[in-house]
């Protein structure tokens, strides 16, 4: 039997393995044949399943793999499956499908067309190169079809081919009378085509899916991936203990809570922070799933709420089967699709790298992932592999939480891609949001059709939770009352604009305050120290927070007392969310200084922050009736200047979603994805040795837990430097004399502490400190 892998593993097990995926997809994803309007999806997804590697019987591809001489030639095995499939009894239209799906599983049309050499080309080749070496060209697509495919296994493919589409319930609709393939021409010369599919037609759809379909059950197939898990009723069933734990207490649910736990469909609530907005997602999601699966994304603005909500959820959905409970819950690594992606464009697999592969998997593939809006828009620039991203997005459950904390350009692409997700995957939307000036709240009303929204009860709006104090000078000047507050045994968070004015707060006060009662919070630290922050925010003998917008959404913690730089009343009613949050203690004061950073243009519009010190010189409590009120004086429409860049954001986002083609590399809005992010990912230079030893265990997570994030202008500052602090490492593992990782990184030399977080500070290279 001819083998798949080079690790051993055989074409029948890998079938076998691709084959039990598929069964796992169909009970995940079962609106796909209904998407693709493809009554036969499932049908045709098995056949392409089945014959995909056919190819990889090949006498010379066999000895490649068993690391022997071979005249193999750097060709694509899946060219020499394309012959069998006019073996199978379907309509021409269906057979160009398969087809289509199989030649593209690895590389795109335009990168197999330029391996395509012409008759003369391989004439010339042919009687100078070969003639004394073989009877024939090594990529003679014809002759290599009659003298290196072995007819003995393509006919025992198909016998056994025949019995198991009678298992699957598919009619039959193999033929094996004639194994021997007639000549024909190379598959790339009539299968590829300028053919342009428009989104709004059928045949994009089913294209895409089974492109797509065939990936996700072949790279699944490769990870050994054996169960796929979906949330069942069981997941939510701590809603219910919850709620008669409220009844012990002569409480209940909230009244938005019961309408979101009914409502079918598009939902979106708006309701204070500390409302239960969480459980009120949850409740609509089980809800949901009473009809079809699908795999919901919990899709919140930033990493600390991302990772919060992970370790929240993970205690509720999860606990009912606590030993499962990564596979029911996970997180989007923002580059862990790449390393997982390359790895299958090597055919040199290893039993560790599998194990690997096959754990980071199981990361991606739980029912409920909890992700960056970036995340999914990502797909609709035509990333590599957005074919499979869209698979999974068909009948998804989205809820976006905090959709308020978005930039005017993403929130222009979240409302294209609520419109496209809707009108083409058919999915569904749960938005929430405690601060959403009214005219956004409409244009998210009028691109779901949603008439009637959910908002909290009147009665727990009313209520005071916050007194405004303005106070003159800057947050450096509040350093005295900051002191004198802790000496009252206050809980105090204290909240800056930019990571220096955080990291500067912290450096005064650490001369008079205890460092083990304060945690310093910004976006400037490792994954691995930001998560253990995060982890002390619940620590009692933590008496003072400083942080900047991370702190902002979605962390559920209780303060007593805030100091905060001046910001957007809608930003400033998210910090207020971590004071006096369930509304239990008397009004808390949220001290507000007038003046801000030196930097703070570069990250809000200060006309807007000085209207909302304007409005409020005359708020002394914010009662939560009010609040919107107070937003839309704020916020009453966009300003000639946002409507601009809201219009052509979105215009320009449609026409890049138009443009993708099934089978074809979409380089242009590729590049244009990654141009929008203001971030870029570095590593201090202190932890390039342990980041190279996490690659060389192929623990891709934890090394990307090493990376710390800096805004594109402060990247380009510090590389043009007289002493450039940025250059790139080329990061390079051998492993048994065999080259896997050719990998490219971004080191600063910049010095880094894990109570502080990375300073500009320059760091020289130290990388034998490590052990």
């Amino acid at each position: 039997m001819s083998l798949a892998k080079s690790d051993g593993t055989t074409l029948e097990q890998h079938i076998s393995d691709c084959l039990t995926v598929f069964d796992l997809i169909k009970e995940s994803l079962p609106l796909l044949p209904e998407i693709a309007q493809l009554k036969n999806f499932w049908m045709l997804l098995f056949s392409a399943v089945y014959l995909h590697d056919f190819g990889k019987v090949h006498k010379e591809f066999q000895k490649l793999l068993n690391k022997q001489d071979n005249h193999w030639a750097n060709q694509r095995h899946e060219v020499y499956s394309i012959p069998f499939v006019d073996k199978l009894n379907l309509k021409a239209k269906d057979i160009v499908l398969i087809k289509k799906s199989i030649l593209a599983h690895h590389k795109f049309f335009d990168e197999l067309k330029e391996r395509l050499k012409d008759k003369d080309t391989l004439n010339f080749e042919y009687h100078n190169l070969w003639k004394t070496k073989l009877k024939y060209h090594p990529e003679d697509f014809i002759q290599n079809l009659k003298i290196n495919i072995p007819p003995k296994e393509i006919t025992k493919l198909f016998f056994d081919f025949e019995k198991i589409v009678i298992k699957a319930n598919f009619r039959d609709i193999s033929s094996i009378k004639k194994i021997k393939v007639s000549e024909a021409e190379h598959p790339l010369k009539h299968i590829i085509n300028n053919e342009i599919f428009s989104t709004d037609k059928a045949e994009y759809w089913q294209h895409l899916l089974l492109w797509g379909a065939l990936k996700l059950c072949d790279h699944y197939g490769s990870a050994n991936i054996n169960r796929i898990y979906n949330l069942q009723k069981e997941q939510f069933d701590f809603l219910e203990k919850f709620r008669k734990k409220l009844k012990k207490q002569k409480q209940d649910f909230y009244s938005h809570q019961k309408q979101c736990s009914v409502k079918r469909g598009h939902c979106i609530l708006i309701a204070p922070t500390g409302s239960g907005k969480t459980e009120s997602a949850l409740l609509w999601l089980k809800n949901q799933l009473k009809n079809k699966q699908g795999r919901t994304f919990y899709v919140l603005p930033y990493t600390a709420s991302i990772n919060a909500m992970h370790k929240r959820l993970s205690k509720s959905i999860a606990k009912e089967k606590k030993k499962y409970s990564l596979s029911y819950i996970g997180m989007q690594h923002g580059k862990l699709l790449q390393y997982i992606n390359s790895y299958f464009e090597d055919y040199s697999y290893d039993y560790q790298r599998i194990k690997k592969i096959n754990e980071y998997f199981n990361k991606m593939i739980v029912p409920l992932k909890i992700v960056t809006p970036f995340q999914i828009l990502k797909y609709m620039y035509g990333v590599k592999n957005f074919e499979i991203g869209f698979v999974q997005l068909a009948g998804a459950k989205l809820i976006f939480d905090e959709i308020h904390a978005y930039d005017v350009t993403t929130f222009a692409q979240i409302i294209v891609m609520l419109k496209f997700l809707n009108e083409r995957l058919k999915c569904q939307f749960m938005i929430m949001t405690a601060t959403l000036p009214s005219f956004l709240i409409k244009e998210i009303q009028e691109i779901l059709g949603v008439n009637d929204i959910v908002k909290a009860d009147k009665q727990l709006l009313n209520i005071n939770r916050h007194k405004i104090v303005l106070k003159k000078g800057n947050i450096f000047d509040r350093l005295p009352d900051i002191i004198t507050a802790l000496a009252l045994n206050k809980k105090i968070i204290i909240v800056c604009n930019t990571v220096n004015n955080a990291q500067n707060v912290y450096a005064r006060l650490k001369k008079s305050v205890d460092t083990k009662s304060m945690i310093l919070i910004h976006g400037r630290f490792n994954g691995i120290d930001r998560v253990i922050k995060e982890q002390l925010l619940f620590d009692d003998n933590v008496k003072i927070l400083i942080g900047t917008q991370a702190i902002e959404v979605s962390i559920d913690i209780d303060y007593d007392l805030m100091f905060t730089e001046p910001a957007p009343f809608d930003a400033l009613i998210q910090r207020m969310g971590r004071i006096n949050r369930k509304g239990a203690k008397k009004p808390c004061s949220i001290i507000i200084s007038r003046e801000g950073g030196t930097f703070d243009g570069k990250i809000y519009d200060i006309d807007i922050i000085n209207r909302t010190i304007s409005i409020l010189e005359n708020v002394n409590l914010i009662n939560e009736n009010e609040v919107q009120i107070l937003l839309d004086k704020i916020y009453p429409n966009w300003t000639k200047l946002q409507k601009k860049e809201y219009d052509d954001t979105k215009n320009l986002f449609e026409q890049a979603l138009e443009s993708l083609q099934p089978y074809y590399k979409n380089k242009e809005n590729e590049e244009a994805f990654y141009e929008k992010f203001t971030n870029i990912q570095v590593l201090p230079v202190c932890f390039y040795n342990k980041y190279k030893k996490m690659l060389e265990s192929f623990n891709y997570i934890k090394a990307e837990e090493l990376l710390v994030s800096i805004h594109k202008s402060v990247y380009a500052f510090l590389k043009n430097k007289d002493i450039p602090q940025i250059y790139i490492e080329r990061v390079t593992i051998i492993k048994k004399n065999e080259k896997i990782i050719n990998h490219s990184v971004i080191l600063a030399r910049c010095k880094y502490d894990s109570e502080i977080g990375m300073t500009y500070d320059y760091e020289e290279e130290q990388t034998d400190n490590f052990i």
